[in-house]
């Protein structure tokens, strides 16, 4: 352990030059090392948690200052946990400044990485997050050059300052080498340094357990009482701490078992929902066995000229706002601002809700599809209706797992950016264009005889926007950078409107019958302060979504509620008037009563913000209902799968 020992605790001896090792004689009095390690490590991590917290901003906010400090305690929590790691790294490596340099420097890293995150997705680092370390191509394509080379600069000062600061440490302050040292001293210190690893290696183990029933460390930062903010998350981490608030975050089961799930009462709810389907069946007169679906999930697509703040020259739209006119259309409900692809993706494909799971589920692509041999969704089903199932993603196939994804919903081919067919960019956008990735579409239609089901995500509309197009659509009312991000993101919704119109139109002329969906997954990263003051509710959240069939008489002018994606399957059937499984008769019945379900946020049929505790006797047993499927499907034993959803697992 390094020393913080005063020079008059030490031996006095000949001067020696200030570079010169400190003699194998020199042992400062091991009560003073000890003394000074706890001391020094203690303020190191008070330092390190302050760091962290300022990356939440919520340190300079007399808001959460005062939680952080006062009401809560988090800081002096956060700063426990950090001590202990501090403690382990010294266990193991035996130099306590450079245990400090390691925890204060990847302090620094986090809370910058924490900093952008919340810039352009308004959401913190999770643990989930890790996995995006595999792909750090993308992580540097969403800031700037600059930003990314100051940052690192940064990195490295902070590094090679701590690093300086420990070897000054260790030479004015020496460790006591154990050959100097009498032997109970010696055996002291092997004991001191063991027991501290055990200690601190059982909290930490502690730390990970962290949502586990009786937790230690849960329960401390209980003391004041649950207060987790789990429906915002940039605001939990400031109220209880980084920590606090990544400690949260831990892994966990997806759902708490629903009271009174067993085999039975999934056989009584398979049961209800057949009946319903019965029922609803009878009035279809349609089928999508010989039609092709594709799924589109439009990178980013929304409408700006929705949001206050600013104006644009032009509407960047006008084809795809007369087609919603011309169909059943309306708004999805977003999970996140900035981000959240793969979880709208994961409602869609699935019909099952994140504000059904726990609020630690946050990427089931992530943290919950992977660990299971294969996964309930469309793919399997529309797999054992005779269509052939195709994903198309023009981009790299790590990300959020897509590959093993794809592979447990049963895809029978993924298309990505070194496999399709075209991949042209426009301009100086370093995104395959959304024109290339409909034209794949229409290669997969032309190259199958069997109906198909394609799952398409795009990629063209992805931060960053700036310097993409030539020819950015004028804004007024945002100046600076803001503007002309706006600009250039209003440029690329063009091209992704005319490029649609297209698609549209060849499937309209084309000989083989097609249904689409079409939606944005979430408002860009682009906005700064005063256009997201300016737009509160749930003006941040929204994003166009329509239905669309070249059949005659199946396209219908409709206004939906604000959705979730969870309800897109049973809404497709609807438009196509086809015979639905009990699984989404489920949906739509729910829907029929629950427009959109979000942690901590509920919109009622007209898509009003509504309480859990306010709804009718008939909508809690719907979501009760929904509850115990989701949970059968997900984590639970599949008891109900084979009667509600038959081949879904493929």
């Amino acid at each position: 352990m390094s020393s913080f020992v005063r020079p008059d605790d030490r031996v006095t001896e000949e001067p020696e030059p200030d570079d010169a090792p400190a003699p194998a004689t020199a042992s400062p009095p091991l009560a003073a090392v000890l003394r000074r390690g706890v001391l020094g490590s203690l303020q190191a991590a008070a330092a390190s948690a302050l760091v962290l917290e300022a990356g939440t901003l919520g340190l300079f906010l007399p808001r959460w200052f005062k939680d952080l400090f006062f009401d809560s305690g988090a800081f002096y929590l956060d700063t426990l946990v950090l001590w202990v790691v501090i403690g382990f790294l010294w266990a193991v490596i035996g130099r306590l400044a450079w245990s400090i340099a390691v925890v204060l420097t990847t302090s620094v890293v986090v809370a910058l990485a924490n900093l952008v995150k919340m810039q352009y997705r308004e959401e913190p680092v999770y643990p989930s997050d890790r996995d995006f370390l595999s792909e750090p191509g993308f992580l540097a394509s969403l800031v700037s050059p600059v930003l990314l080379v100051v940052a690192a600069l940064l990195v490295v000062g902070i590094f090679v300052g701590a690093v300086r600061l420990a070897v000054r440490i260790e030479r004015r302050h020496p460790r006591p080498r154990l050959r100097t040292l009498a032997r109970e001293h010696v055996l002291l210190m092997l004991g001191l340094r063991v027991g501290v690893g055990v200690l601190t290696g059982v909290l930490l183990v502690q730390a990970a357990q962290f949502n586990h029933p009786g937790n230690m460390w849960r329960g401390l930062y209980e003391l004041r009482g649950n207060d987790w903010r789990y429906w915002n998350q940039k605001t939990n981490y400031r109220s209880n701490g980084f920590l606090g608030g990544f400690l949260f975050n831990m892994p966990v089961d997806a759902m708490k078992q629903p009271k009174g799930y067993d085999e039975a009462a999934m056989a009584d709810v398979a049961h209800r929902y057949a009946a319903l389907a019965d029922r609803i069946n009878a009035h279809r007169k349609g089928s999508l066995d010989d039609v092709n679906v594709v799924l589109v999930l439009s990178e980013s697509f929304t409408d700006p000229t929705e949001l206050d703040g600013f104006e644009l020259g032009r509407d960047p739209i006008p084809r795809t706002r007369a087609r919603m006119a011309s169909t059943a259309s309306g708004h999805m409900l977003a999970q996140m601002y900035g981000g959240g692809t793969a979880n709208m993706e994961f409602e869609t494909l699935t019909g099952q809700s994140l504000g059904l799971f726990r609020p630690q589920m946050l990427s089931p692509y992530q943290m919950l599809v992977p660990e299971h041999d294969d996964y309930p969704s469309a793919v399997g089903w529309f797999h054992g209706q005779g269509h052939d199932v195709i994903a198309v993603h023009p981009y790299r196939v790590g990300m959020y797992k897509r590959e093993q994804v794809y592979q447990r919903f049963g895809f029978d081919d993924f298309i990505h950016d070194t496999t399709i067919h075209e991949t042209d960019t426009i301009d100086d956008n370093a995104y395959i264009s959304d024109e290339a990735a409909f034209d794949e579409v229409l290669t997969q239609i032309d190259d199958h005889e069997k109906p198909l089901m394609v799952n398409l995500v795009t990629m063209q509309n992805h931060i960053p926007v700036d310097g993409n197009y030539a020819d950015p659509v004028p804004v007024s009312g945002a100046g600076g950078g803001e503007g002309r991000r706006i600009g250039q993101y209003a440029r690329g919704l063009e091209h992704t409107d005319e490029a649609l119109a297209d698609f549209l139109d060849k499937l309209e002329k084309g000989p083989e019958k097609t249904i689409v969906l079409f939606y944005g997954d979430h408002l860009p990263g682009i906005y700064d302060s005063s256009v997201k003051h300016d737009n509160k509710g749930l003006a941040l959240y929204r994003t166009p979504f329509f239905i669309w069939s070249n059949q005659p008489g199946q396209n219908v002018p409709r206004a939906i509620p604000t959705t979730s994606p969870a309800f897109f399957l049973p809404l497709l059937y609807d438009v196509a008037d086809a015979p639905v499984p009990p699984y989404l008769a489920m949906l739509d019945a729910v829907h029929q009563h629950v427009s959109a379900i979000q942690q901590g946020r509920l919109l009622d049929a007209s898509g009003e913000p509504v309480k859990e505790a306010e709804l009718d006797a008939t909508t809690r047993q719907l979501l009760d209902d929904m509850r115990l499927v989701q949970f059968d499907f997900s984590i639970g034993q599949r008891f109900a799968l084979d009667a509600m959803w038959p081949g879904a697992v493929s």
